[in-house]
């Protein structure tokens, strides 16, 4: 199981997909961290909770949609274990530049500016949609090399133009 060495693992699913066996980690890994979303703070919700939690539903939706063109779409291969492994090393990655600006941040609210608050602004609203949406955009980056390496991914300029044109009714020619 890769956790950092996001260049390693492209290259060594490039040359093979993983077996069932060698994804199995990630996808439990995922469902582990799936069961946070049960998890209730013990804080009142307010407006900007709520607005979160819808974002947060749509970018996992069209982020997860975006990872799937980048991986070539309907002509794409192996997309659950590029998802998935792929997803655990550029989520890792992430964290580690994404939580100690946070800290800073939240340090800097809290203890030079006295700032204290148990409710979610509309600040902290818009630095987190960037920064679930800058998660998917870098995920679909690395999905996209990563598809166009192992050759399964269209090429640029021929990008689904069968899928355009069955979009548009059109028959495929």
């Amino acid at each position: 199981m890769y956790f950092w060495r996001i260049e390693e693992l492209k290259t060594a699913m490039a040359a093979r997909p993983l077996s069932d066996r060698e994804v199995a980690p990630y996808l439990v890994v995922a469902a582990g961290l799936s069961s946070v979303l049960w998890w209730t703070p013990e804080t009142e919700l307010n407006f900007w909770d709520g607005a979160d939690t819808v974002l947060s539903i749509a970018v996992a939706v069209l982020g997860t949609l975006h990872v799937y063109e980048r991986n070539g779409g309907a002509q794409g291969q192996h997309l659950l274990q590029r998802y998935f492994a792929i997803g655990w090393v550029v989520g890792i990655r992430f964290l580690a530049v994404v939580l100690p600006l946070l800290f800073g941040y939240y340090f800097l609210l809290f203890a030079a500016f006295g700032v204290e608050t148990q409710q979610t602004t509309w600040q902290e609203f818009l630095m987190f949609a960037a920064l679930q949406i800058s998660l998917y955009w870098r995920f679909g980056h690395h999905v996209r090399d990563l598809a166009q390496r192992s050759g399964t991914a269209p090429r640029p300029g021929a990008d689904n133009a069968a899928g355009s044109a069955a979009a548009s009714g059109a028959a495929p020619g």
